[in-house]
């Protein structure tokens, strides 16, 4: 009798929507026009270049090659998007994000394309030391006032070699390492803010939406009456990235074919 109740109780809390995306779709072709997109929509979007064939693609940037299908758009699209529209606060973050990433080549046979091997990376830089001199005589004598970063330097006080390593001691609110982890972790704050709506093209190209911008991309598909437009919301989800991921391999019109199902701008034109 419990569960029976527990299951027609419609008091308990919806399910949160996931991320969605608003399709405007020309009723005579099925093609979508363009869609509106909110910031979780485009995280979900820029999420396609961290999985093995979105990797595959920055790694294609990275080398000067467009990348098939609707994945290099997407790349250039979320590259291009201006500082005040990113989540991530420096340049370091964004290249963790979009950066090209090192994959071995089987990764890149998805995109079917082959690589010349890049030159290894540059070993990371060590970390600086500071010497002194030991203090013994005048005028250091418990008080040195000189360092250096060369060990064995003659100090300038008491001609002693500064060989006595020194520690750093981190400023308040700075914790040992911590820059050096912001630089290796990328933001978990997604990748663009929410303070704007944003356009997604039918290649995935994302920009940040304004009225002028619609109803230019009206006129560029020379749309006259907008009757002839459907509106359509979808929502994302696991089984949407993977056909999403799958379409933007080979299509330059992946909301089109994962969503609408109707004929390709690449077979219009």
């Amino acid at each position: 009798m419990a569960a029976a109740a527990a299951a027609n109780d419609t008091t308990a809390p919806a399910r949160p929507a996931g991320p969605q995306l608003k399709l405007l779709v020309d009723k005579r072709s099925r093609r979508v026009l363009y869609a509106e997109a909110r910031k979780d929509a485009v995280d979900f979007l820029v999420g396609l270049l961290r999985v093995p064939a979105g990797l595959a693609a920055r790694v294609l940037a990275g080398h000067g090659v467009a990348a098939p299908g609707s994945l290099g758009t997407l790349y250039a699209g979320a590259r291009a998007l201006d500082d005040a529209f990113l989540a991530v606060p420096t340049p370091a973050d964004r290249d963790a994000v979009l950066g090209p990433a090192a994959l071995p080549s089987a990764a890149l046979t998805l995109l079917g394309v082959s690589l010349a091997a890049p030159p290894p990376p540059p070993p990371p830089p060590q970390q600086k030391r500071y010497y002194r001199c030991n203090a013994y005589t005048l005028p250091c004598r418990s008080n040195p006032l000189n360092v250096t970063d060369v060990p064995g330097l003659s100090c300038p006080g008491c001609r002693q070699p500064m060989m006595v390593e020194m520690k750093w001691a981190p400023g308040a609110g700075e914790a040992p390492g911590k820059a050096a982890q912001a630089e290796e972790q990328p933001s978990t704050g997604g990748y663009v803010k929410e303070v704007v709506t944003y356009l997604v093209m039918d290649d995935l190209t994302v920009e940040p939406m304004s009225t002028i911008s619609a109803v230019m991309l009206l006129k560029k598909f020379d749309v006259k009456d907008c009757s002839a437009l459907d509106e359509m919301t979808v929502e994302l989800g696991p089984k949407e990235c993977v056909k999403l991921l799958k379409a933007s391999l080979d299509s330059t019109t992946a909301l089109t074919d994962v969503f609408s199902g109707g004929v390709s701008i690449d077979r219009l034109e």
